[in-house]
């Protein structure tokens, strides 16, 4: 099954924009690499090169894979910023995300809003997530990542779909609590639904997922 085009968007330079901005650079500094040779070995313009170093530019998750396939470097690498210090003692840290902001992931049948993006190293991972679909066959296929997800219906009807269970319907307000490892794809029933999840894995973790849905 094709890959998902996720596609991570911005008015401004984002935070995903300066974290891969700032590893480009970095990855190139590093190897003594011009633009140019960084064009040859990614297939993407030195323009574009440029414009993403310079914070100017987002990339769909194709581009994405496409820049660190040929960069050599792990997905999540790029995204965190080349992170090299360990994180930051947890004590005290707060965000806030405005009401309709955040950052936005597209599919061709999600929309998803992560919350609070601004911190690194987060042990949960708040999403904003709505979906239209209302075939399984519209979806992608199962997602799958590491650890636990929560997903709290906020309007319309979902239907769980999961590898082990038979589907569940859960209407506005309900919860569901699941092994995020195992199979799962959520539904629509008669209208859009929105909905909140919290998962335990990363961002880049989930990001990587979307990518690989329906395969395996």
């Amino acid at each position: 099954m094709a890959r998902s085009a996720a596609k991570v968007k911005s008015g401004s330079a984002s935070d995903a924009d300066s974290n891969l901005g700032q590893c480009l650079r970095s990855i190139r500094q590093r190897n003594n690499w011009s633009l140019a040779t960084v064009s040859a070995k990614t297939g993407l313009a030195t323009s574009t090169l440029s414009r993403i170093e310079n914070n100017q530019l987002s990339l769909t998750y194709e581009k994405l894979l496409q820049l660190s396939r040929g960069l050599g470097v792990d997905l999540a690498e790029l995204l965190s910023g080349d992170q090299r210090q360990p994180p930051s003692p947890l004590t005290g840290r707060r965000a806030f995300t405005p009401p309709g902001e955040g950052r936005v992931i597209q599919t061709k049948a999600h929309y998803y809003r992560y919350l609070c993006t601004e911190l690194t190293a987060k042990k949960m991972t708040p999403i904003i997530g709505t979906v239209s679909a209302t075939d399984i066959r519209d979806v992608g296929g199962f997602l799958r990542h590491e650890g636990e997800e929560m997903v709290y219906v906020l309007s319309g009807t979902m239907e769980l779909h999961t590898e082990f269970y038979e589907p569940l319907r859960v209407e506005q307000g309900g919860c569901i609590y699941f092994d995020s490892s195992m199979g799962h794809a959520f539904v629509a029933v008669g209208g859009p639904v929105t909905f909140l999840s919290v998962c335990s894995a990363p961002e880049p973790t989930l990001l990587e997922a979307e990518g690989r849905r329906g395969e395996g």
